[in-house]
Parts: C-alpha cells; structure tokens; sequence
C-alpha cells in the first residue's frame, strides 16, 4: 500500500506542473473515493440480505468473523458439488480389479434439513458425465456410486439425536439401519462438515482487511476441515462477498492436507492426499460456517464402505462447492 501511494502522489507532483485545476479536481475525487473505501471492504456476488448484513461487525479497520451470535436451531441447507476430475481410476471388489484413465464430471447434490435434535437427508441428485474424445458421442449420465454397487436412496433419511447418539429409525429400512450405525460416532463432526452445526473453532476477534494472511494447520486445521486431519494450508483475506445473499469473507487458499477415514452421509469412507495448488474459500461473517469453495486441486483418494468395493483416484480436480444456506 505505501508503494501505491508514494505512486500515487509521485503522480499528482506530475500533473501540477501542468494544469492546477484539474490536479485539485483530481485530488477531491480521490479524497471521495479513499472514504468511500474506508466504509467498506470490496465486495461482489449480489447484495446480502439485510437481516443478515446488519450482523457482520465491520469498522474502516477491517471485519470480524462472528461466533457469538446464537446459532439458528432450525436450518435447511442445499449443497451442491461439481467436480472436474482427469486423472486414473482404480477399483477393486471381491470378483474383479479394474483401472482406466478418466475424464469427466460429478454432480452431486444433497439437501439437509434441521430442526434441533432431528436431521433429514435427501441425495437429490448424483452423476458422472464422462467426457468424450473429440469426434465421439455425446456424453453419457451414469449414476456416481454405479461401481460401488451401492443403491442410492429413494427417500430422506431422518436421523435423530438421543443418548446413544444419532440413529435413524428402524422403519427407514435395513441399508438406513446400517448407515446410521456408521455414522453415528462421527455424525456431529458430518454437521459441521456441511453447516449444520458451528465450528468449534473459528478465526478469533482479530479485524480482518484485504491481503492479510493467516496460516492454518495442527490444531487449526479443524477450522476449515473436519474430522481427522493433518497438514497446513496458507490463506490471504481478499475481500467480502455475498453467497446466495449470505455476507461471506473470501479467502485465496493453497496448502496441502491428508485427511482419514472421513464418512459422508452414503456412509462411505475416505482417506484423501490433497494438494490446492490455488483457489478461494468463502466463510460466513455472521456464523462459523463454510458455504463456497473454488480449489484447482491434486488429489489421491481412496473410499469405500459396508464391507464392499473399494475405489482410489489419482488426478487432478477442480472443485466447485456451493451451499444454499437457509434458516427456517
């Protein structure tokens, strides 16, 4: 910023010798604009809410990430991810082994509901459209977990929280059963995972203003990643932006990270090696919570679950994360 501004007044110096009024017409346009900028960080993706923006606590020093409001008891969250993958495939269940190159992209979305004590989880969508060679056929949709051999549900599946932890109940059916058994040690940490539930850990009452950094890793990584996880990522605040009218911070990532046996809500399980080469990051101002992410990626990944199939992936992946975070 120094820099900038010596540029700036060497700038100004220039123009005097050379027409004195339009330097002072300059100079009261640029007082406006270096207050207008104090107000307020730079911002983009839509206006907030203003519900919502009433609550982010931002002074001319910067803004604060919030953790002390309350947080709503009744949530509905639709998160969508689209993953652009190039890269090996390789697959191995009790009848065959199989490995190929492939190029392609998954869509996944799920819609998550809560009301205190009960969550309901709806996969409303889940495809792999493989990316065809030039001059091949137009793309074909096949179901995401096809390999796995594992049926996506049909319907929601309710879960809800008692002593023993969170089960859904036996008329969901058997594969629901199963599930839930899985999940239920780790289903509070599947919560903050998907904004269900704040972070435990958050960013502190320090002010944030653009190009400030932060390092993350050890015993902040939960922050950004849940579950259990190793590794250290880099981040520099670049400005403030609205998600689905939601005021967010946006944050520019790279590092690298290794997460273990990470379930997600099919009840399948993941070992994950990831490196962000670059991308952003988007965290609420108002609660702890994540709701967009952009990451150019490296990735080595190995899922499975129920005792089946297993799957690993090498390759390079674009991630694309949205979530349409709604209070009730």
């Amino acid at each position: 910023m120094k820099h900038r501004s010596l540029t700036l007044l060497l700038l100004c110096l220039g123009v005097l010798s050379c027409d004195k009024v339009k330097t002072l017409a300059n100079r009261a346009k640029s007082a406006v604009e270096n207050k207008v900028g104090e107000k307020s960080l730079p911002s983009a993706g839509g206006a907030a809410e203003p519900a919502l923006q009433k609550l982010v606590d931002q002074t001319p020093e910067g803004v604060i990430f919030r953790k002390d409001l309350p947080f709503p008891n009744a949530i509905e969250v639709t998160t969508t991810l689209r993953e652009e993958f190039i890269g090996r495939l390789y697959q191995s269940s009790a009848i065959e082994k199989r490995a190929e190159e492939k190029k392609g992209t998954k869509l996944v979305v799920i819609k998550l509901e809560r009301a205190g004590d009960q969550v309901r989880y709806t996969l409303e969508q889940s495809s792999f459209t493989v990316l065809p060679a030039e001059g091949a056929p137009a793309p074909k949709e096949l179901p995401a977990d096809q390999l796995k051999k594992i049926a996506v549900a049909s319907k929601p599946i309710t879960y809800q929280k008692s002593p023993k932890g969170w089960r859904c109940s036996t008329s969901e059916g058997f594969r629901a059963a199963v599930i839930s058994k899985e999940l239920s040690p780790v289903f509070d940490e599947l919560l903050k995972e998907y904004s269900l539930a704040p972070r435990s850990l958050w960013l502190g009452k320090h002010r944030f203003k653009s190009g400030d950094q932060i390092p993350v890793s050890g015993t902040s990584l939960p922050m950004l990643l849940s579950g259990m996880v190793t590794g250290s990522l880099n981040l520099t605040f670049e400005k403030t932006e609205s998600v689905q009218g939601h005021p967010c911070g946006v944050f520019s990532v790279t590092g690298d990270y290794s997460r273990k046996q990470f379930p997600d809500f099919e009840g399948n399980l993941m070992d994950e090696d990831v490196t962000i080469e670059s991308g952003e990051i988007w965290l609420s101002l108002v609660y702890p919570i994540i709701l967009k992410q952009e990451l150019s990626t490296i990735q080595t990944t190995k899922s499975g679950g129920h005792g089946g199939s297993t799957e690993r992936t090498q390759g390079k992946i674009k991630v694309f994360l949205s979530r349409d975070w709604k209070t009730r």
